[in-house]
């Protein structure tokens, strides 16, 4: 518990000092989502999705290179700190923590802009849209996270960490899309939870693959 705090406390300071690479995360997303808002001003319900999930999507693949993006050095220290599978969990929340953050501002925005779609535009149906759109980011930065930390011990090569996600990103994606699906249409929770655990499934799977890799593949 000693070493994961140490590490939790290292990671802080860290995004502290580089508090500005956080910021462009959210501004990222604001970016997008006028962009999107400027070609297709009035999407459906499917396409406001689509396009929600996209953004969200990019946030984590974009804040797990980022966070295994270090040099060998440091890599070195940290081993000599911690174990790999408690580096792998202190990183993959400080991912989460970011592609989250994002999100939230990603559905903020995105309701601002587009609003939320008819069927949707209850206090339920929200809260059942931002569940799943939480436990689907918290998927997608999982998995960013464990295809990050394998791309790192090869020069952490972007190309090859987009290449790693695509067979755990795609049944994701169709779990995330599918309880998002129903959340905008308001169907009833029993509806939403057979996908919704879905989502809690793919979410522990990196991380599991993760926890019994990771002491092979990042020994020194």
């Amino acid at each position: 518990m000693k070493r994961w705090w140490t590490l939790g406390r290292w990671a802080l300071q860290a995004d502290f000092r580089h508090r500005a690479q956080s910021v462009q995360f959210i501004l990222f997303t604001a970016v997008a989502t006028y962009l999107v808002y400027s070609v297709a001003p009035s999407p459906s319900p499917t396409v406001w999705l689509a396009l929600l999930w996209v953004v969200v999507l990019f946030s984590a693949m974009q804040a797990a290179f980022r966070a295994f993006h270090e040099p060998e050095s440091l890599w070195a220290y940290l081993n000599q700190l911690a174990s790999p599978a408690a580096i792998l969990g202190v990183k993959s929340l400080q991912v989460a923590v970011h592609t989250l953050l994002t999100a939230a501002a990603a559905l903020l925005l995105f309701g601002l802009f587009f609003g939320m779609p008819e069927s949707a535009q209850s206090i339920e149906a929200v809260l059942k849209v931002t569940v799943a759109l939480m436990l689907g980011s918290l998927t997608f930065a999982a998995t960013m996270s464990f295809t990050s930390a394998l791309a790192s011990r090869a020069g952490s090569n972007p190309t090859l960490m987009a290449t790693l996600s695509l067979p755990l990103l795609l049944p994701a994606v169709l779990v995330a899309r599918r309880a998002s699906s129903l959340a905008v249409a308001n169907q009833d929770w029993a509806e939403l939870a057979i996908p919704l655990f879905g989502e809690v499934v793919m979410m522990g799977l990196p991380l599991a693959l993760g926890s019994v890799l990771m002491p092979y593949l990042w020994k020194q």
